[in-house]
């Protein structure tokens, strides 16, 4: 029987389990049946009750009489399945997709075979014959010897007949070699190698007749292996049956968790207390956040003042005096005779005097003053502000336990982690047929979020610009020169007459009076000038004036101005492009470190910040991918969506639902392996500026290029690399392989984007077996190929009633034992078949009724549809901690 204790002063549930029930440990038998949640802080005065011990029960617990009966509900469950393809029935769907990969792969060996056959006239079909040596000399006559061998195989004496002797094959064929090959397109030292390429091959069949065997062995051709996989495909085999078939099984299973109760587990520490002495002992679990945020603001001001101020005075003054004397003195005599008629005489004389003298005098006083003034002033004013703001958050939880020894000993508290009991049972949910068919690309239409973040802008801020020279014009200079008078012959001392080329010499100028010798002056004339200005073409400083006509009016010498025009030599021009050139580039070098520093800062945050986007949540992301995958079955059947009539979209959609259970629908994601996805990888932008990426290139990384996503230049076949830091979080699943990432999925989202197609299983609504079946026997879904062949039966597996059906009628069956399954899953059961008064319950949901019962050994086999026929128990710890009273025995 049950006892009754009261609380004293110092009383623990650990004393009281040693002192009734002899072992400490059974404690919890206390606490449960006075639901003691504090085993700690007994209140001196309340009255216990001390149940009786029954044996371990099957389970698993100590359990009390008087208590109620130890039948916990579940507290979670989860419902998973099996699924299992039927063969037989030849999907129409399928069968297409098989065709077209067979197509593809006769394309392929095509392209291969067409390298390895020759066409002609006379056999405009060529056979293909399966040669059974491959050359691996990379020689001509090599491959001529595979030609001539065809499909036979040589051993030791077939090598030396094809190659040793003077009528083996091997002469003829490199004589045919060295006269059809033009020796303008293969070189004589091609040539030679092919003959001693001859030569050795006849001295290993002479010598080593084995290593010709290997030099020659047969390998698979590209297009035969296309050809084998045409052959595998189309043959006939259960695995193709499995694949083609459009209706499976799905059966289904729910596991149920029990809480049983709980126990002290393994002690993981012990307290000694002296007598009276109390101890209070915390747990103390601490969680702590760091959040750091940085912001940076910059503002620059600018003023700039320029004044300019300008003066010109000029002042001029001439004076010009001209004084003209024109004397002109004439005489003329004349006198004539005659003597009778024979003889006339006659005289005459002239003078004549002219005198012309005309004086000019010009002063000029010219001054010019000129005064200018420029002010400029420019204040800059930069203001920086950086805040940093840091965030600590400390999650702190605490379990306080108070230990008191009121005994006049010396005591060992052991403490010992709480553990949890669970059972799991399961129980048959009955089957369901199910729809499968396969969608290729299920991930191409779903789009992915662009990660936002600062840009990587290549700003030159705080360098300044070169300055550039100009380069070197053309430079005019005018020089102040005269032509003298230089009297070469006769009496014009005072440069008074009009000159003229003479026709005796050009370089003279000649003046011919009426009377007496020509006056003749220096019309050519040679000048020197200053050596020209530096930087400038050289030339001969002296030039050549030659007169053609000339009067110098009394003047002793013509002044006159010469402008010349000196032009930069190509080595000025080039030095100072070459200055240019070099400031510039030391600019653009500067630039481009800021550029590469700044890129690399924004990098390694952008890095940091993509492991910390907070993924979406899993239902959604689900969600998304079955409508993904149902609007490419719609597809599939009807037309893609862009030729949808608007209202019909519904109705086939519809008309869908009706037979299949969509929101239970399952995908089963492909592996990828045999179909590694090419990235596309974008170093810079179009402006020119750096893209921080997640995926890099190893040879863009050593050039400082490093790039951000998907776009514009192929990969280059390299392994795929990705970029981490000290900082950043773990690289996701198939980030080694080259996976497209979805910052914001799950590993499953990850799959799906990069998988080349899913398996899609469709649950068949129940009771609408039938109805499916003759849906999916259309043509334009799955057809009716298979079905009315022999249900290949099993003895082992398949009940006695499926001999000698066809493929049909078994499916009907089944689907016709699942409608019965169904329709009993819908009808009350009593919960104690015993009990006349027992309340009723689905079959389904019996578990909630009676609650946790144990079978009879964990597992019943044969057992009826959706009852429970598995279980086994779990040992969980808990984060609670007991302390018990620790004895050593004899002490």
């Amino acid at each position: 029987m049950a006892k009754i204790h009261e609380v004293v002063a110092g009383d623990t549930l650990s004393n009281l389990a040693e002192s009734y029930y002899g072992d400490a440990t059974r404690s919890l038998l206390i606490a449960v049946a006075n639901r003691i949640d504090e085993p700690f802080d007994l209140p001196i005065g309340e009255i216990l009750v001390i149940p009786d011990v029954v044996p371990e029960g099957a389970n698993g617990l100590w359990s009390a009489p008087g208590l109620p009966p130890s039948r916990p509900l579940p507290y979670a469950s989860e419902l998973f399945g099996m699924y299992q393809p039927l063969i037989g029935w030849r999907s129409r769907l399928q069968i297409e997709e098989l065709a077209a990969g067979l197509a593809r792969r006769f394309e392929n060996a095509t392209s291969h075979l067409r390298n390895v056959t020759e066409v002609n006239r006379e056999s405009p079909v060529p056979d293909v014959l399966r040669t059974m040596m491959t050359d691996r000399t990379g020689s001509r006559i090599g491959r001529a010897i595979v030609t001539h061998a065809g499909s036979q195989s040589l051993d030791a004496e077939g090598w030396q007949r094809m190659l040793v002797g003077d009528d083996a094959p091997l002469i003829s064929l490199t004589g045919e070699l060295l006269s059809d090959v033009d020796p303008k397109r293969l070189p004589g030292a091609e040539l030679s190698r092919e003959v001693a390429a001859a030569g050795l091959l006849r001295h290993l069949a002479e010598n080593s007749p084995r290593a010709l065997e290997l030099l020659f062995e047969h390998s698979m051709q590209p297009w035969e292996r296309s050809a084998a996989a045409i052959e595998f495909l189309s043959a006939q085999h259960p695995a193709q049956d499995i694949f083609l078939s459009p209706i499976g099984i799905l059966h289904r299973f729910r596991e149920y968790f029990f809480e049983l109760g709980s126990f002290l587990g393994p002690p993981v520490g012990h307290v000694w207390l002296s007598p009276g002495g109390t101890v209070e002992l915390v747990e103390v679990n601490t969680r702590r956040t760091l959040v750091e945020e940085s912001s940076e603001q910059s503002v620059q001001t600018v003023q700039k003042t320029e004044l300019n101020e300008g003066g010109q005075d000029e002042l001029s003054d001439a004076v010009k005096v001209e004084n003209m004397n024109d004397v002109k003195l004439g005489a003329t005599a004349t006198a004539s005779g005659g003597v009778a008629s024979v003889f006339q005489a006659s005289g005459s004389a002239s003078f004549n005097l002219d005198t012309s003298r005309k004086q000019a005098q010009e002063q000029t006083h010219k001054h010019m003053r000129e005064q200018s003034s420029k002010l400029s002033s420019e204040v800059r004013q930069d203001f920086k502000t950086t805040f940093r703001t840091v965030s600590e958050t400390t999650d702190t939880s605490s379990r306080r336990y108070v230990l008191q020894n009121t005994t006049n000993r010396l005591v060992s508290y052991e403490l010992s982690r709480k553990m949890r009991k669970v059972a799991v049972q399961v129980q048959d949910l009955g089957q369901q047929l199910c729809w499968q068919l396969y969608v290729d690309n299920p991930g191409d239409p779903l789009g992915i979020g662009e990660f936002v973040h600062e840009a990587a802008a290549a700003a030159a801020a705080g360098i300044k610009e070169p300055d550039v020279k100009p380069t070197p014009q053309d430079q005019d200079k005018t020089h102040q020169l005269a032509v003298p008078f230089i009297l070469i012959h006769g009496a014009d001392d005072e440069a008074e007459n009009t000159y003229t080329t003479s026709p005796d010499h050009g370089g003279h100028g000649i003046f011919v009076p009426d009377v007496g010798a020509d006056d003749i002056i220096q019309f050519d004339h040679t000048f020197t000038l200053e050596a020209p200005p530096a930087g400038t073409v050289p030339n001969n400083n002296t030039f050549r004036l030659l007169l053609t006509y000339a009067n110098f009016e009394g003047k002793p010498n013509i002044p006159f101005e010469a402008t010349f025009i000196y032009k930069p030599t190509p080595a000025a021009i080039a030095a100072v492009e070459a200055a240019n050139d070099k400031s510039q580039k030391a600019y653009d070098d500067e630039v481009a470190v800021k550029k590469e520093q700044l890129f690399f800062t924004t990098l390694r945050k952008r890095l940091k910040l993509s492991g910390q986007v907070t993924p979406r949540n899993a239902e959604h992301l689900r969600e998304e991918e079955r409508s993904v995958i149902y609007r490419k079955v719609v597809s599939r059947l009807y037309g893609k969506q862009e030729s949808w009539a608007s209202d019909d979209f519904h109705v086939t959609s519809e008309l869908i639902r009706y037979f299949f259970d969509i929101e239970s629908m399952l995908y089963f994601v492909a592996p990828d392996w045999w179909r590694p996805r090419t990235q596309k990888l974008v170093p810079v932008t179009k402006a020119g500026e750096f893209q921080p990426t997640t995926i890099v290139e190893p040879k863009a990384v050593a050039l400082g290029k490093v790039k951000l996503g998907s776009s514009a230049t192929e990969a280059t076949g390299h392994r795929p690399y990705y970029l981490i830091t000290e900082e950043t979080a773990p690289a996701p699943l198939g980030a080694s392989l080259g996976w497209l990432i979805q910052l914001d999925g799950d590993v499953n989202r990850n799959a799906f984007l990069n998988s080349p197609w899913v398996k899609v299983v469709l649950p068949i609504r129940p009771g609408r077996e039938r109805d499916a079946i003759a849906w999916l026997r259309r043509p334009e879904v799955a057809g009716s190929d298979g079905l009315n062949e022999p249900y290949p039966f099993d003895e082992n597996q398949d009940p006695p009633e499926y001999l000698g059906l066809t493929m049909e009628q078994v499916l009907l069956k089944i689907a016709g034992k699942i409608a019965k399954d169904q329709a009993d899953s819908l009808t009350p059961v009593p919960v104690e078949p015993s009990d006349v008064n027992s309340k009723a319950a689905l079959p389904a949901e019996m578990v909630f009724s009676r609650g946790f019962d144990p079978l009879a050994g964990g597992v019943e086999f044969g057992s009826k549809p959706f009852s429970v026929f598995s279980e086994w128990t779990e040992i969980l710890p808990t984060d609670q901690v007991v302390a018990t009273e620790y004895r050593l025995e004899g002490l």
